[in-house]
């Protein structure tokens, strides 16, 4: 009688774990700075930033962008300084009104620059974490459905 009652419960226990299992296909965006495009820019607007982590087609580019400092300045330009380089782009943040979009994680950060050493971080990019001291984004290439993270982390 009891191995009767053991196999209903054993199932429903598996059902539980399966249905706890089940996530939304998008992260939805975290934060301690307000999920507004002005609160973003008033975030990022103060001081330098370091890229902390950067992953690319299944590979660490970190290096790429080691030893630049990255300004997000007023009027929508984004500066690269290193001790012997400086790179000038455009940056901008918006909120997303694509009807394929998760509407918890509508926000979009687009990074321009015009020199080759920024092509690599020239994309549009989700915003999936803010606080005020880091920008964590990500965009997935449709074409090959890989997906790129970058960090920001203020210096």
């Amino acid at each position: 009688m009891k191995k009767i009652l053991f196999f209903p419960v054993l199932f429903f226990i598996f059902l539980l774990n399966i249905a706890g299992t089940c996530c939304a296909d998008e992260v939805v965006v975290t934060s301690t700075v307000d999920k507004i495009p002005d609160a973003i820019r008033s975030t990022l607007n103060q001081g330098t930033w370091k890229i902390t982590y950067f992953f690319d087609s299944k590979t660490n580019k970190l290096n790429s962008f080691s030893g630049y400092n990255f300004t997000f300045g007023l009027n929508d330009v984004l500066t690269a300084q290193s001790t012997s380089l400086d790179y000038s782009g455009k940056w901008s943040v918006i909120k997303s009104n694509k009807m394929d979009d998760n509407p918890h994680n509508d926000i979009e950060f687009t990074i321009a620059f015009l020199n080759p050493n920024g092509a690599g971080i020239s994309e549009d990019w989700s915003v999936f974490e803010i606080t005020p001291t880091q920008l964590r984004l990500r965009t997935t290439e449709s074409s090959a459905g890989e997906t790129k993270y970058l960090t920001f982390e203020k210096s």
